[in-house]
């Protein structure tokens, strides 16, 4: 019988409801996903030019060399979203299929998904806050000024854009071609949160390790629910808190 993507609201019970649905090779998709990266910050860079990419600040104030900042993050996720889709139809594929952009079932399971995102979130700071407090809160300084100045946009780049083409990519185009393959959808899982995670490779120890462990849990919700919007649902709201803490908690000095 052909598993439908509805999962039941514990996210626990019965048999996971993912299910890989792509014509692409394993190996082909891995080079397509960093071709979509390189063309995407090839395309930035051409729209935008070297100085502004590279983050010299240009001529102007703080403010504006911050709207730029958080512009060129912003299209670099529109251009990665877009090829992300145009490969996904590619080969035969259906959009939908292809990046499990299926229905995950009762709304209750998206309360769930946030609440067991929020307990491992609190174990993971409470580690990080006995283990390496300076690491942690390293991490946040540089993103402070940014998203207190600009916070509503910085809502809309780090709480949308990036959740989309960061999980359309990684869990959704490049974690399926992995699924079934020999690795299967655990090996995948790894690979895949591993290479997003090099995404954030100018984090401490401690960041890369709560990114590498987030990434996981988002792979393990899409396994459950079958379905992507789930992980995307919980990504920008893991994303826009960030923000919104950034923007009204300051941090020890």
């Amino acid at each position: 019988m052909e598993n439908q993507g509805i999962a039941s609201p514990s996210l626990f019970r019965g048999p996971p409801a993912y299910e890989a649905r792509t014509p692409w090779r394993p190996l082909v998709a891995i080079f397509a996903s960093v071709a979509i990266v390189g063309a995407s910050i090839l395309g930035v860079l051409l729209l935008l030019g070297l100085d502004t990419v590279s983050g010299t600040p240009a001529e102007g104030n703080a403010w504006q060399h911050d709207m730029g900042a958080l512009a060129t993050l912003g299209i670099w996720q529109a251009m990665a979203i877009l090829l992300t889709l145009g490969a996904s139809a590619l080969f035969g594929g259906r959009v939908r299929d292809v990046l499990a952009l299926r229905s995950p079932g009762p709304p209750l399971i998206y309360l769930r998904a946030v609440a067991l995102m929020a307990v491992l979130q609190l174990v993971v700071t409470a580690v990080q806050y006995t283990l390496l407090p300076q690491d942690m809160y390293a991490d946040l300084r540089p993103f402070v000024h940014l998203f207190g100045e600009q916070w509503a946009f910085a809502l809309l780049v780090v709480g949308v854009g990036a959740p989309l083409s960061e999980e359309l990519l990684f869990r959704g185009f490049l974690l399926s071609a992995l699924a079934r393959s020999r690795v299967g959808f655990a090996g995948g899982a790894l690979i895949t949160s591993g290479l997003w995670t090099a995404l954030h490779v100018g984090y401490s120890l401690a960041g890369i390790v709560e990114v590498f462990t987030i990434g996981l849990f988002f792979c393990w919700l899409l396994w459950r629910t079958g379905s992507l919007l789930v992980p995307i649902f919980c990504h920008g709201l893991y994303n826009a808190l960030i923000v919104l803490v950034l923007r009204h908690v300051p941090l020890p000095t």
